[in-house]
Order: C-alpha cells, then sequence, then structure tokens
C-alpha cells in the first residue's frame, strides 16, 4: 500500500489547487469583502450616533429639570452642563463631543400648566469633535404644537441634512 502512494507521488500527480479553483475562491471572499465592508462602516456610523443620541438625552433631562426647579424663571442650557456630565464650556472629556450652539438658549416651565416654552429651536446642537464623530450632528428641536413636541434630529454629513432619529 505505501509503494502504491510512492509511486503515484513520484510520477508526478502531486495533490494541489488548480488556478481555476484558486480564483472562484478570490472570487468568493472579493464579493463577500464587497458587501460587508460597506455594512459594517454603516454600524459603526450608527453606533456613534446613538452616543451623540445619548448625550443629548441626558443634556434635555437635566435642562428640563432644571427648568421645573426653577419654575417659572428661564433655565439656560449652559446651567445644565455639569448635571449632565459636560465640561463648563459644554465639551466631553475626553473632547470627542461637544454643545456647538444652543448655549444662551433657555428653557422655562410654566408653574400652573406645566407647559414649555424655549427660546429659539434647535435648543441645542451636540457636534462631533475628534476625527471619527466629526461629521455626526443630534440636535434637539422643540415645538410646542409638535407630536411629540421634542424630537432629536440627526446628520451624518455635517449639519447638510437633518432628519428625525
Amino acid at each position: 500500500m505505501l509503494q502504491r502512494w510512492k509511486q503515484r507521488f513520484e510520477r508526478g500527480q502531486d495533490a494541489g489547487f488548480s488556478l481555476a479553483e484558486l480564483a472562484i475562491v478570490l472570487l468568493i471572499v472579493g464579493v463577500l469583502s464587497a458587501t460587508a465592508v460597506p455594512l459594517y462602516l454603516g454600524y459603526t456610523v450608527d453606533a456613534k450616533t446613538v452616543e451623540a443620541k445619548a448625550l443629548a438625552g441626558s443634556l434635555w433631562e437635566t435642562l428640563q429639570m432644571n427648568a421645573i426647579i426653577f419654575c417659572g424663571t428661564s433655565s439656560s442650557v449652559t446651567g445644565s452642563y455639569p448635571r449632565a456630565g459636560l465640561t463648563s464650556s459644554g465639551g466631553t472629556t475626553p473632547g470627542r463631543w461637544s454643545v456647538n450652539s444652543g448655549g444662551t438658549n433657555t428653557l422655562t416651565a410654566d408653574c400652573s400648566s406645566g407647559a414649555y416654552t424655549v427660546s429659539a429651536s434647535p435648543l441645542f446642537v451636540i457636534q462631533g469633535d475628534s476625527a471619527d464623530v466629526n461629521v455626526i450632528q443630534v440636535r434637539l428641536v422643540y415645538s410646542s404644537a409638535g407630536t411629540p413636541p421634542s424630537t432629536l434630529q440627526c446628520s451624518k454629513d455635517s449639519g447638510a441634512t437633518f432628519v428625525d432619529c
């Protein structure tokens, strides 16, 4: 039996992959990577957008809490920075996100009805500062006539277009 195997290999009948088989494998790997890479990149942008949305939600909740505590008095967005986990200049530590507008905007809660009044809409915008998130923006838009009155809008193209997120 061993002799037969030796003879087979000595005659140049070595087993291996043909060029066609290798080409087919490369084609399959290429097609899989061509579809997987764009999907992966989309998932990472969505995950980074969720990070900005979480920060915007934290700032909005803190701003509402301040407006209710100081009922009838305007509460500024900047006054909510410390409780939302932001620095006094409106950035995160490390410097990944910042509030790039809305620092002077205010929210007022009516003591009797509980209705909110905003000084401007959007109330604030969260902007990506580091290289991997610099095209992402999330803003909070408030309209008392809207359903719901407060909505988050996201942009993945440096603020050129915003959609509800």
